[in-house]
């Protein structure tokens, strides 16, 4: 009956089996290490209801590519085309209120809308363009001010990691009174996501004793000594005062979850007619690297967790699986109600309609792919210079599982430089 429904849903709607293969075949492309060719594959996702989700692939893949500039690019168009779609069209609705979910245009949640601003910022500042990145972190305020107004924040706290990237940017610029505030947010948030003090980034940690002490909020700082257990860090000296630079490095860990449809059929003993609910449930695809080692000048850092894309994932899941059953009973009683009209015109004529929407009312399986499972940090302060950074991927044994060298990382005094990498191993 799956293959079946799939394939009634891909007549009527021309999209489920082209999606999900579309996908599988990105998939393993990427794991081959062929990014190319996970390019080539996402095309037949390109136009229609899912632009958005074409386009956010299409970005993720570029950077993995290192071709940060037309990934940009697919990103500003996605995020043009979100911020349009932020209101959705009546009759979206109710088409997807009718017969299914698959009509509605792509418009991702809101960590995907969070994501992709910290990973243009990351494209900017990756290319020189720090003032681009600003926008980026104070659009990621603007969208959490018009969403959540009189909080400025996310649900539990879903707004931690972005928050905590915009800190780094304002940093980066020298604005120390918004990077205190992004990194109290950032704390504020992973608190509300439940994350116990010992746990809170270390960084985050550092920086939140930085700058409290340097903006002489003597209370605060003494409040965060306490609950993190920090007696000593490094000074913030005045704008163009710190000879020293930093490196931030960003691991992109694995892929995000997947979406599959879990569909339950069962036949009315008394009319014959078919009655389904179909709804999506995440795939975990856990990555077979735990963290990294961040080696350069003979300095050693390991990575730490700041962002869950699978815990967010799931979270949204959950808060939409309430609507997403009722629209189900919802179009059962509808398609009851036809169903039985049509059997007064011509017997039999019923359970053919109800088997023909059963099969086109299948769950909605899309989901921003190449998204990683769990996002990375480290940060190291250094002298100015050229320097060659070495990372080592650990396993869940704690093995090194890949190298990856990084020629000509130059630290600037007073600045942050930020490289990355994806890894798309699971």
């Amino acid at each position: 009956m799956r293959s079946l429904a799939c394939g009634g849903a891909l007549l009527a709607l021309g999209g489920c089996a082209t999606y999900q293969a579309s996908m599988q075949q990105v998939d393993q492309s990427l794991l081959a290490g062929n990014p190319a060719a996970a390019l080539k594959a996402l095309k037949p996702m390109a136009g229609g209801r899912d632009q958005v989700l074409y386009l956010l692939n299409k970005a993720m893949i570029l950077r993995m590519q290192g071709d940060y500039a037309a990934s940009s690019d697919a990103f500003e168009q996605a995020k043009h085309l979100m911020n349009y779609l932020e209101g959705i069209s009546v009759s979206e609705n109710v088409a997807a209120l009718s017969l299914t979910e698959n009509l509605r245009s792509f418009e991702g949640e809101l960590y995907d809308r969070l994501l992709l601003h910290v990973y243009l910022g990351l494209n900017y500042l990756q290319t020189g363009d720090a003032d681009s990145a600003r926008v980026e972190v104070q659009q990621i305020d603007d969208l959490l001010k018009r969403l959540y107004p009189g909080t400025d924040a996310a649900p539990d706290g879903g707004d931690a990691f972005a928050r905590y990237f915009s800190g780094l940017v304002y940093e980066d610029e020298g604005d120390w009174s918004d990077a205190m505030i992004a990194y109290r947010k950032a704390y504020q948030a992973y608190r509300a996501e439940g994350v116990a003090d010992r746990n809170i980034p270390p960084d985050l940690q550092i920086s939140l004793c930085r700058f409290a002490d340097y903006l002489g909020l003597d209370q605060e700082r003494d409040d965060y000594k306490q609950r993190f257990g920090i007696e000593s860090w490094p000074p913030v000296l005045p704008a163009g005062g710190d000879p020293q630079g930093q490196l931030v490095f960003v691991l992109s860990n694995g892929l995000a979850p997947q979406k599959i449809a879990v569909t339950s059929v069962v036949q009315d003993p008394r009319s014959g007619h078919l009655f389904s609910i179909s709804l999506p449930r995440l795939q975990p695809r856990a990555p077979s690297v735990s963290n990294a080692s961040v080696a350069i000048d003979g300095q050693l850092a390991n990575t730490y967790q700041v962002e869950s894309v699978a815990y967010d994932a799931s979270r949204a899941l959950a808060a939409e699986l309430p609507r997403l059953t009722a629209y189900e009973i919802s179009r059962n009683v509808a398609r009851q109600a036809v169903a039985n009209q049509a059997d007064k015109k011509e017997q039999g004529m019923g359970m053919l309609l109800s088997f023909i929407g059963t099969a086109v009312d299948q769950a909605d399986t899309r989901i921003w792919n190449t998204l990683p499972d769990d996002i990375q940090l480290a940060r190291l302060r250094l002298p100015p210079g050229k320097y060659e950074l070495t990372v080592s991927l650990h396993g869940r044994n704690g093995n090194i599982v890949d190298n990856k060298s990084f020629d000509d990382v130059v630290i600037k005094p007073g600045r942050i430089t930020f490289t990355a990498w994806h890894d798309v191993s699971y």
